[in-house]
C-alpha cells in the first residue's frame, strides 16, 4: 500500500511540472522567442567536458550565459549532443549546426527551435 502511495505522489507532483531551461537565473521556456543557440567550447584543460552557453538574444553581458542545473549551479556536460539530448528534453528541437574553428579552439553552435505545445 505504502508502494502504491508512493508511486501515485510522484505521478502528482510530475503532472504538473514544467519543463525548464534555467540561464542565469531566466527560464527561457517562460519567454516568447522562438529560436535559440547552444554554443559549445572545450573547458580549460579538460579533455572531457565542454562549457555550453546558451544565446536567446538577451542583452549583452560580458559573462556568458550558462545554463544552471536544479540545484541553481552551472550545468555540466560531457558533449553536445548532452547538452543537445538535454534541450530535446526541455522543449527544444534541433535546427541545424556548424562548426568554428578559432586558431585551434573548435567552437560547436547548434540551432535550436522551440518545439510546438
Amino acid at each position: 500500500m505504502k508502494k502504491m502511495l508512493a508511486i501515485l505522489a510522484f505521478g502528482l507532483m510530475s503532472f504538473g511540472a514544467r519543463a525548464q531551461v534555467v540561464v542565469d537565473g531566466t527560464n527561457i521556456n517562460d519567454l516568447e522567442i522562438k529560436y535559440c543557440e547552444l554554443v559549445g567550447q572545450a573547458k580549460f584543460l579538460s579533455l572531457t567536458k565542454i562549457k555550453v552557453f546558451v544565446d536567446y538574444g538577451q542583452d549583452f553581458s560580458w559573462k556568458q550565459q550558462t545554463i544552471k542545473n536544479s540545484a541553481g549551479k552551472n550545468a555540466a556536460f560531457n558533449s553536445m549532443m548532452e547538452a543537445l539530448n538535454f534541450m530535446d528534453a526541455n522543449g527544444w528541437e534541433y535546427v541545424n549546426n556548424y562548426l568554428i574553428n578559432n586558431n585551434g579552439d573548435l567552437i560547436y553552435k547548434f540551432l535550436l527551435r522551440k518545439k510546438e505545445k
